[in-house]
């Protein structure tokens, strides 16, 4: 009777680990996701950002969720400018730029996520 019950206590202690690292490995996926999804907000914010005139460089650390791990960082790189193809006046160009987004969440899940974009912008005043 004895072996059965420590037969019996091995294999709950056995299922309490098992639940134990499911739930740890479950927690670190669900920080993963948040800091990915949080990376995929910064790509948006920094398309939204080389929408205005003057686009800022680096938006600094963001905090956009009431969690105070969670943190964002979208940086623009302007690129190399180029006359695009069917403007040959020149009274445009096309620049390159890379936004690169990062994402911090618990747990020290972090998320990079970087993107190229083409912007069409008026050339200088004294271009014709």
């Amino acid at each position: 009777m004895l072996v059965l019950v420590a037969l019996i206590a091995l294999a709950g202690g056995a299922a309490a680990q098992d639940v134990l690292f499911a739930r740890q490995l479950a927690t670190s996926r669900a920080q993963q996701q948040r800091a990915f999804a949080l990376a995929e907000l910064g790509l948006r914010a920094g398309m939204a950002q080389l929408s205005a005139a003057m686009p800022v460089a680096d938006s600094g650390t963001l905090h956009p969720r009431a969690a105070p791990p969670d943190s964002l960082r979208v940086v623009l790189r302007p690129g190399a400018a180029r006359v695009p193809a069917g403007y040959s006046a020149g009274r445009f160009v096309a620049r390159d730029h890379e936004i690169e987004s990062e994402a911090t969440s618990a747990r020290n899940a972090r998320s990079v996520l970087v993107q190229g974009v083409t912007r069409l912008e008026a050339a200088g005043p004294g271009a014709r």
